[in-house]
Parts: structure tokens; sequence; C-alpha cells
């Protein structure tokens, strides 16, 4: 696990100011992106002359995506849904390496999870 980096409960709560909006935003670029239906239209005509306004709609949203998300992995969070944006932070727990969990709307991180559980094992703190 070279790479990450490791939150106190304190560090990972002191970041929510910061990851609410950008998770907000990438639950909606991923919304708009996932609702377009004419993507498979763009790419065609693409190909053939650039695709015009909707495809520059459908570049910028998906480069907007792509800055929150690269975001998320140089602060070492695990983004695990889009949809609800439920994150991981890496912890140290009495010795063992798990994840402080923490999705929108929840208040503040309040809890944690085995590495291999994944949510359904959450726990509080």
């Amino acid at each position: 696990m070279a790479g990450e980096r490791w939150y106190s409960v304190d560090e990972a709560n002191a970041l929510l100011p910061q990851l609410r909006p950008l998770l907000e935003r990438v639950r909606d670029q991923q919304a708009a992106l996932a609702e377009d239906r004419s993507v498979a239209l763009i790419r065609a005509r693409a190909a053939q002359n650039g695709g015009g306004a909707a495809a520059q709609k459908l570049t910028s949203r998906s480069k907007a995506l792509e800055k929150d998300v690269r975001q998320l992995q140089a602060w070492g969070i695990v983004l695990r849904d889009p949809s609800t944006g439920l994150i991981d932070f890496f912890h140290k727990r009495e010795g063992q390496t798990v994840f402080l969990c923490w999705r929108l709307g929840e208040e503040r991180v309040s809890w944690w999870h085995p590495l291999e559980t994944g949510i359904a094992g959450r726990q509080p703190l």
C-alpha cells in the first residue's frame, strides 16, 4: 500500500468541508453523463465532424469529473460510490490498516471497516 495516506479521525473530519462540494460535483457530473442519451450518437458523429456543441458539453463534463476524481486520489481517498458520495480514508486502528468510511449526508466520520469487508462491515468508531 505504498503511496497511500493514513488519516486520523480528526484529519478526515477536517477535510469534510472540502469534500462535500467536490463529491456533490462528482455525483452530479456522473449522473449527467449517465443520463446523456446521445453519447453514442455524438461519438459516431464526432469521428466525422468534431461532434459539435453536444460533444463539447460531454467533454467538459468528463474533464470536470476527472479533475475531481484526481483530487481525491491526490488526497489518498478511495472513491467507492460516486452516486452516494461514499469514500474511504486509510486509517490505522489498533495496529491494523482499516478504512474510515464516510458518505454524503453524514455529519462527520463516525464509521470504520476492515479493508476486506466494505461498507457491509461498517462499525461505529
